[in-house]
């Protein structure tokens, strides 16, 4: 009986040890996949785009109170022929009385591309 309750105690100890669930691929400590070097710890510009519908979505929540559902403007100016470049210097300064950093990161870049596909 005492060997079984060590048995059943290991297997427990081993099994919870792994920390996941089964089928389960865990990312290695350190981001190095155990080679030595770091691979991806930040990620490049590919220049891929961004899903459109993230930025429709992001916009809507964000920016169509005072842009317009037309990028006509309103409390905002209107953003048509806004490029890329002038939506991200705009989203990350706040010009007049709008606040900076509304959006960032790739959240941010994901607002701009819409902008400039779609009102540009």
């Amino acid at each position: 009986m005492k060997k079984a309750l060590i048995v059943l105690g290991t297997a427990a100890f081993i099994i919870g040890g792994c920390g996941g669930e089964a089928g389960e691929e865990q990312e290695p400590v350190g981001g190095d996949n155990g080679n030595g070097a770091d691979n991806g710890a930040e990620e490049e510009d590919n220049g891929e785009t961004v899903d459109a519908g993230e930025g429709l979505e992001l916009y809507e929540d964000n920016c169509l109170e005072c842009h317009g559902e037309d990028f006509e403007g309103g409390t905002g100016p209107a953003l048509d022929g806004y490029s890329e470049d002038e939506v991200m210097t705009a989203i990350e300064e706040g010009p007049g009385s709008m606040p900076a950093d509304l959006v960032t990161g790739e959240e941010a870049d994901a607002v701009a591309q819409y902008v400039e596909e779609e009102a540009g």
